[in-house]
């Protein structure tokens, strides 16, 4: 059988259609014999092995993922730092292209919602492997997200039938219909009429504007659309799978872009990265009672990795690195502000303030998002 990457072309969907007709025709049947969360485990099986390129590779992968979330939770291991290391493993191995052996299409995903289970697991509970497996390979956010979190996703497999309802279709189509048209229709056209069109090599500084600018808005509708359609196809089988976008280019802040751009990084790195981190640093001495400083080391240390977990080249790490900068100095502006400060921008009007502050949020964005491209001539 042809290999069908999520959402790489019309084959996808009529697949993901077909299943979905499938499930909607005989709910009533399938709930007398078989549990919801058994039916999306044997079509995720299903899916992975015969349409995923190096299924194997995947498989085994699950299995090594699962035998330490299953070695902790079974024990109850208080200390997480060591088996979240055991499970990054081949994800590192990946990025750093050391070896093709973990060339796993997802694995960053795979390996973040992994973590997010086995540190959850104490507040909400383990996941049998049927659900740990769906909940890693679910076909729709495999290769690009959203980062659902486990329990949210385990509240819908126990509903399972219920969530299969003509309101959730309608729901889940109005967002598809989007995501398609930011995807297939305006990225597209961004890319071949304006991106496409730039020597990314010329380092004359119109073209370098040119292509900053154009990279960004075909990035927002690629992922943008890529993401909808993910949520969509979800919500149609009763899955709902977070929103991942929310008018990033509106954000007047740092700290606002990453509450609506790929909204469930921004909150997992909160969660399970910038929380833990700060807390730790605290235990410094040299740090104790600067709590400032502490804050920003944390926040800058989060969009590092941020960065790495796009890739171990230069121009990712870098990205991470200006959006944490952008966000240590917005913390200290606020900081100060809070202190009894002048807030510069109280001179102007509250609706000029406020699009003051998007406009350098936005061209903040557009300078980073242009180092993540990769396209500046260095």
């Amino acid at each position: 059988m042809d290999k069908i990457l999520p959402f790489s072309g019309i084959s996808f969907f009529l697949l993901f259609f077909s299943f979905i007709l499938f499930l909607y025709l005989f709910k009533n049947i399938l709930k007398k014999f078989i549990p919801f969360s058994t039916v999306l485990f044997i079509a995720v099986i299903l899916y992975i092995y015969f349409c995923i390129p190096h299924a194997d590779k995947i498989l085994l992968f699950l299995v090594y993922v699962y035998a330490i979330y299953w070695i902790f939770v079974a024990n109850k291991y208080q200390e997480t730092i060591f088996p979240m290391m055991l499970i990054a493993i081949p994800m590192i191995i990946h990025k750093m292209d050391i070896s093709p052996i973990f060339k796993i299409l997802g694995i960053s995903y795979i390996t973040f919602r992994t973590i997010q289970a086995m540190v959850d697991s104490h507040n909400y509970g383990k996941l049998s492997f049927i659900e740990f497996t769906s909940f890693l390979l679910f076909p729709t956010t495999l290769l690009a997200g959203p980062i659902d979190r486990s329990y949210r996703f385990q509240e819908d497999l126990k509903k399972g039938y219920e969530n299969l309802t003509f309101s959730n279709i309608g729901k889940g189509w109005d967002i598809l219909i989007v995501g398609v048209l930011f995807k297939f229709v305006f990225a597209e056209l961004v890319n071949k009429f304006w991106l496409s069109t730039i020597d990314e090599n010329s380092a004359f500084f119109l073209d370098m504007i040119n292509s900053a600018y154009s990279y960004t808005i075909y990035l927002f509708f690629d992922f943008a659309g890529y993401s909808a359609m993910a949520v969509g196809l979800s919500i149609m089988i009763g899955i709902n799978v977070p929103m991942n976008f929310n008018h990033p280019y509106l954000a007047p802040n740092p700290q606002d872009f990453w509450r609506r751009f790929h909204i469930t990084l921004g909150s997992w790195l909160t969660d399970y990265f910038f929380k833990p981190l700060y807390k730790y640093l605290h235990n410094f001495n040299i740090l104790k009672g600067r709590r400032l400083l502490i804050q920003n080391l944390a926040i800058i240390a989060t969009f590092l990795l941020m960065g790495m977990w796009n890739g171990f080249t230069w121009y990712f790490i870098f990205s991470g690195f200006l959006f944490g900068i952008y966000s240590a100095i917005h913390n200290i502006y606020v900081v100060y502000v809070k202190k009894g400060g002048y807030d510069y921008f109280t001179f102007f009007p509250d609706i000029i303030a406020l699009n003051l502050k998007r406009f350098l949020m936005l061209n903040g964005a557009v300078l980073a998002l242009y180092f993540f491209s990769g396209r500046v001539p260095v």
